[in-house]
């Protein structure tokens, strides 16, 4: 797998997210224009598709749909002290509502 060449912004943002309907939750640590980090307990493996639905502040919901590049599991007791637990997705076709949230993040550093 290549790695990511945009630039990711750090971001948490509540996402739900599922194969077949977003039922799991997380947060997003950090978000590019390709993909996003979702820091959860629950994985999916590699190349699993999922529908997700991320939570904006201004109360929207975004949904998209991505594919597990990779996945990390670690036990619930430690999943606070660690950074990336969870799973890195690539976007399928981002929609530009997303790509327009983080060309905002972009701008505001």
């Amino acid at each position: 797998m290549e790695k990511q060449q945009r630039t990711r912004r750090t971001k948490r943002i509540e996402v739900r997210f599922g194969p077949e309907r977003p039922t799991d939750l997380g947060f997003t640590i950090d978000v590019s224009e390709t993909g996003l980090f979702v820091k959860s307990n629950t994985v999916y493996p590699p190349d699993t598709r999922l529908v997700l639905e991320l939570s904006l502040s201004d109360r929207r919901v975004l949904s998209l749909r991505g594919r597990v590049m990779w996945a990390k599991r670690v036990p619930p007791q430690l999943a606070r002290h660690l950074r990336k637990t969870g799973m890195g997705v690539e976007l399928i076709d981002p929609p530009s509502e997303y790509l327009d949230l983080v060309k905002a993040l972009s701008s505001a550093v």
